[in-house]
């Protein structure tokens, strides 16, 4: 693994590729992990520590190298640090920012106020802009791209193209426990996020294709374009398609991966596992093992949640509970072993959380609810 995509990833920089290379290189295993860690840990701290002085930074190296290590590491670990001072005097300026330039004045930075409940972009210089208080209108204004409001709710970017200069810059759409959110991306392509879920794109899409990263529960109608192939990166894996409907479930405390298509054509790759999906067929890749499937779905059970319904079909209760969680952002406690029962059926999610654990108790499964914890008991 560079050390600059370590540093990249920490600064929230990284490309769509570079974040699935980051992704498999992270999940290999634990020392893989443990090393990010303490790389983040050093990186803050030399940074913080040495004010932009290079012999201050130089030191705090050389105080966490252990002694038993080679010249030839230390001055690896050197040069690695040296990198990283370089690309953190940018990071930690810039995410000190205030204001956003919106081309209408300034709108506040809310990061100090922002609430676990907000839906949150996060612009490329770390800025934040806090969705559900703004009004319609202009949002924001990057690189020649106007980011804006609509009465529906959801944000749209409209780009001029031939005032474009320089690489693309990365923003973030985050969705909270309980929320959903659409937006428009520069090329037309609309995404419907689902509860828990973030989207990381480019202010506007250059080059021979256009990538985004998706962690969590996504829809996509994707705007054709045969010169730009479309692709989705989330969890290890990519799907290829050039203009579709799909459904991608990719969140990190499930142990599966699950892409559905509406319509179209597109190309899942996992690991060493590649499939063409047709409409109607969903693809399931299990994360531990490296396995991939595909078979013949119901697609509304995919999409239920897009129309604010929980649809379980013999769905056990450990999943249904995940569901539960994520969108009325509450911790689900087992008093015993989880239930090995299963349910079947559809549920609004304009229910109230009691009227909706009525509905899933049986004579054996019971609920109760403690402030924001629900306690499941046999």
């Amino acid at each position: 693994m560079e050390f600059k995509i370590i540093i990249a990833k920490i600064n929230d920089t990284l490309s769509p590729e570079e974040e699935s290379i980051f992704d498999t290189w992270y999940k290999e295993s634990a020392s893989h992990r443990e090393y990010f860690e303490r790389a983040k840990e050093n990186y803050q701290i030399e940074i913080s520590e040495a004010e932009l002085d290079l012999n201050k930074a130089w030191q705090a190296v050389d105080k966490r190298i252990s002694p038993k290590k080679s010249r030839k590491s230390y001055y690896k670990y050197a040069i690695a640090a040296f990198v990283a001072l370089l690309f953190g005097i940018g990071y930690f300026t810039v995410t000190k920012t205030n204001v956003i330039d919106s081309g209408k004045g300034t709108i506040e930075n809310k990061e100090a106020i922002q609430n676990s409940n907000d839906i949150v972009l996060t612009l490329s210089d770390g800025s934040k802009v806090i969705l559900n208080d703004q009004k319609n209108g202009v949002v924001a204004s990057q690189q020649s791209v106007i980011i804006t409001k609509d009465k529906d709710g959801s944000i749209r970017y409209d780009e001029n193209s031939d005032q474009h200069t320089g690489k693309p810059t990365y923003n973030t759409l985050i969705t909270p426990n309980g929320k959903t959110f659409q937006i428009a991306l520069p090329d037309g392509t609309n995404v419907w996020m689902n509860a828990g879920s973030s989207l990381k794109y480019p202010t506007y899409f250059d080059g021979n294709e256009r990538s985004v990263v998706l962690t969590g529960e996504a829809y996509f109608e994707v705007s054709h374009n045969e010169k730009m192939p479309f692709k989705v990166f989330s969890n290890g894996q990519q799907v290829e398609v050039l203009g579709t409907h799909f459904n991608i479930r990719a969140y990190e405390n499930e142990p599966v991966l699950k892409t559905t298509l509406l319509e179209g054509k597109i190309k899942v790759t996992e690991d060493d596992n590649t499939m063409i999906v047709k409409p109607g067929q969903q693809t399931t890749v299990t994360i531990d093992r490296h396995t991939m499937k595909i078979a013949e779905v119901n697609t509304e059970l995919a999409i239920a949640w897009k129309n604010r319904l929980f649809y379980f079909e013999n769905a056990k209760y450990d999943e249904i509970m995940r569901e539960i969680e994520r969108w009325y952002d509450v911790k689900v406690i087992y008093k015993g072993k989880i239930p090995d029962e299963k349910f079947q059926g559809a549920i609004q999610k304009d229910l109230k959380l009691d009227q909706v654990l009525k509905m899933l108790e049986s004579k054996d499964v019971h609920f109760k609810v403690s402030g924001k914890e629900v306690i499941v008991t046999q």
